[in-house]
């Protein structure tokens, strides 16, 4: 049985009075997709949101109207399987980096009643029938925490986020508007034989930029001076750290490494010194901390010793002081910042550890 005219018009009319609240969830789900995934992991993506239209939604509840498998009942249940209100779009420039977004988005939110968010891999290849669609599709909701102030009415409101790479993107948007939604019966042989070829060419583009990233990498370990952004920090502190991950949690690493002045590779080596930068020194630092943390009942400031964190830590163990100025707080600072709790634990950790080596 088919959607009825009184649920699609009913539906539609909720969505309008209802759709301020999902153009408000989608910015901040970018918002949060832009600083903690993208820049946070030195991440080359570009962040897009959208808010379905009133007409759009209608639209679309017309084409399911004649289709069997589409049959809403009621207004609850068009809200409840219709996921698509919001919309993110996050763009990578490499398709190797779209699995790192995904485990981001399943530690970021939540899925339906607080369980895990539901991924849901699309990989299409079939050049024989004109297929090369390629995304990875998370249905999210906002972390309790999030839900405070202005952002409690987003409470059960979920939005799609789409995970491809640029190149992906490209066919992605095109097939859709002339395949997904076809005008005077659909793609017609020669349609279907272009998208063919801009199927391969976005195939053979993912490939072409990732080798062209790895080059541009490989010129930035070489270069002096000051550091360019934080993809050129990446490149150039590797050297230190060859076996971690340091474009992970790579953000906070240079953002204080610029607040404290250390602009450059020469200058992070001479305030830092050999020892502090040394993979073993920094990594057993970490262990060592974390199980501080860990006991002190702040274990979700853990740092990762895989990642730019080995550079954090070395920063934090010379410049401690410095950091904690750098970030004050009190009336009209605003909320804190993770890196405000993490050097006030880490002069605690200093402080118990002198205290251990006096009872000693």
């Amino acid at each position: 049985m088919p959607i009825s005219d009184e649920v699609i018009d009913a539906a539609v009319s909720r969505y309008d009075r209802e759709r301020d609240r999902y153009l408000k969830l989608a910015a901040r789900v970018a918002d949060i997709c832009r600083s903690s995934i993208v820049e946070g992991n030195a991440i080359r993506a570009q962040i897009t949101s959208r808010t379905k239209t009133v007409r759009s939604f209608d639209s679309k509840l017309r084409r399911f109207a004649k289709r069997s498998d589409k049959n809403f009942k009621s207004v609850d249940e068009v809200f409840e399987k219709i996921g698509d209100f919001a919309g993110v779009r996050v763009a990578t420039y490499r398709p190797e980096d779209e699995p790192r977004v995904t485990e981001a988005i399943k530690a970021l939110f939540v899925g339906r009643e607080g369980e895990a968010v539901e991924i849901d891999h699309k990989d299409k290849l079939d050049p024989a029938n004109c297929q090369f669609y390629r995304a990875t599709h998370c249905q999210v909701f906002l972390r309790e925490e999030e839900l405070l102030g202005d952002y409690g009415n987003l409470r059960g409101a979920s939005c799609e986020v789409q995970i491809c790479s640029m190149m992906a993107h490209v066919w992605n948007e095109i097939e859709h508007d002339i395949g997904y939604k076809p005008e005077g019966g659909g793609p017609g042989e020669a349609e279907r034989g272009l998208l063919e070829a801009l199927g391969h060419l976005t195939r053979s583009g993912d490939a072409a930029i990732t080798q062209l990233l790895a080059a541009n990498y490989a010129r930035m370990t070489v270069r002096t001076g000051d550091f360019g952004d934080v993809h050129d920090f990446v490149a150039r502190m590797r050297k230190h750290f060859p076996d971690a991950d340091l474009s992970v949690n790579a953000g906070l690493a240079f953002d204080e490494a610029v607040l404290l002045g250390l602009t450059s590779a020469g200058k992070m080596e001479k305030a830092l010194g050999a020892e502090a930068l040394n993979p073993e020194v920094a990594s057993a630092r970490i262990d060592e901390f974390n199980k501080f943390l860990e006991a002190s009942g702040s274990p979700e400031l853990a740092l990762n010793r895989g990642s730019a964190d080995l550079i954090l830590i070395a920063m934090l163990a010379k410049c401690s002081e410095r950091i904690e100025e750098n970030h004050p707080a009190g009336r009209g600072k605003g909320r804190p910042s993770r890196i405000y709790y993490l050097v006030r634990k880490y002069r605690e950790f200093l402080q118990a550890q002198l205290a251990d080596q006096h009872v000693a």
